[in-house]
């Protein structure tokens, strides 16, 4: 074999320029959607804005005609959020949204937490540019304005939208996954549905949302962190007196 040749050399290779997270986030956002997740979304956003309610019927001819699709993405949809734990098929009844107790709600917070915690601990990290003090100040004059107008559908949104920046913020990719999925978004839409709809729930809420996002814009992680599981801590306590009192 002719070695001086050159034949038998390994091809060169050429390295791809490496490609960033937010870039594929950015690629991924701008991809239409399928028809399924249109559906699957489209029932999410209805739950956080009270249009669908634990135990009511999701009936495919009726999805369909509201979406304008035809009953195989719906029925697609369904079994995606029945997996997700939003979606309960009830036999002779078909599906409907799923209805959970204040105990099922309470592990769901503390989960909350752990993942929450997590994206404080690491945006506030990272809280050393003026694009990222900008972009999560943006973030949380929406909980301000929807605290302003006494919305709680609005005012829990807005809290899921700040948390989904922080997270997005700190960097870790599975963090930001996991957040986004459609089960936080339900889950969190009930829990509000079990706290107190009273001016001194209100205040307390915005005061330990303020406190700890001048915390987080300082980049104080551990106090942060603290104040966020006392906050957490405090709304299991409320919601589980809410629900003691409720009549049975």
């Amino acid at each position: 074999m002719d070695t001086k040749s050159g034949a038998n050399k390994a091809p060169k290779t050429t390295s791809s320029p490496a490609v960033t997270t937010a870039e594929v986030s950015k690629e991924l956002a701008a991809r239409p959607l399928s028809l399924v997740q249109r559906v699957v979304d489209g029932i999410i956003h209805g739950v956080s804005r009270g249009t669908y309610v634990p135990g009511q019927r999701l009936i495919a001819a009726d999805l369909a005609r509201e979406f304008d699709v035809s009953r195989a993405p719906v029925r697609e949809a369904l079994a995606v959020l029945a997996g997700e734990g939003v979606v309960e098929n009830i036999p002779n009844r078909g599906a409907q949204i799923r209805r959970l107790g204040v105990d099922q709600l309470s592990d769901f917070m503390e989960f909350t937490e752990a993942i929450c915690r997590l994206g404080i601990r690491r945006a506030s990290s990272a809280m050393r540019t003026p694009e990222a003090r900008e972009e999560i100040s943006q973030a949380f004059e929406n909980i301000e304005k929807y605290w302003s107008r006494r919305s709680a559908p609005e005012f829990v949104n807005a809290l899921y939208e700040y948390h989904e920046t922080l997270n997005r913020l700190s960097g870790n990719t599975f963090l930001d996954f996991f957040y986004r999925r459609p089960y936080f978004t339900f889950f969190n839409r009930l829990v509000a549905d079990l706290v107190p709809d009273s001016d001194e729930v209100w205040e307390h809420y915005i005061s330990h949302y303020r406190s700890i996002h001048q915390k987080v814009l300082g980049g104080n992680v551990e106090r942060a962190e603290a104040e966020f599981v006392s906050h957490i801590g405090w709304v299991l306590e409320i919601m589980r007196a809410g629900d003691s009192s409720r009549p049975r």
